[in-house]
C-alpha cells in the first residue's frame, strides 16, 4: 500500500507542476501575445513564435502526466480526457489540478 501511495504522489506531483506550466504558458499566450500579434497590429514576433512551439512541446507532456495519474488512479476514459482538454482552454488546467488535488487529499 505504501508503494501505491508513493507512486500515487509522484504521478500527482509531475501532473501538478506540468498543470501549472501549460496553464500559465497558455494564460500568457492567450491574453498578452495574441494581443499584442492581432489587437495592437505588431504581427508574429520571433518571441511569440518561441512562446508557441515551447507550448507545442510542454502540451504532450502535460497529455502524459494526465494519464499517467489517471492510470494511477484508475479514472474512466471520459475523465482522463475532460483533464487532458481541460489543458486546451486558458485557465483551466487551474480549475482541473485543484480538482484533480481534492481527489488525491482525499485518497492519502
Amino acid at each position: 500500500m505504501a508503494t501505491e501511495s508513493k507512486s500515487i504522489n509522484s504521478a500527482w506531483t509531475f501532473f501538478k507542476y506540468m498543470a501549472f506550466i501549460v496553464g500559465i504558458a497558455l494564460a500568457v499566450l492567450t491574453f498578452v501575445a495574441l494581443p499584442y500579434e492581432y489587437i495592437l497590429g505588431h504581427g508574429k514576433s520571433a518571441l511569440t513564435v518561441a512562446a508557441w512551439t515551447a507550448h507545442g512541446w510542454l502540451f504532450p507532456i502535460y497529455l502524459i502526466a494526465t494519464f499517467n495519474l489517471s492510470l494511477k488512479l484508475k479514472w474512466p476514459l471520459a475523465k482522463t480526457l475532460l483533464v487532458m482538454v481541460a489543458g486546451t482552454v486558458p485557465l483551466m488546467s487551474f480549475v482541473a489540478e485543484r480538482k484533480v488535488g481534492r481527489e488525491v487529499d482525499s485518497i492519502s
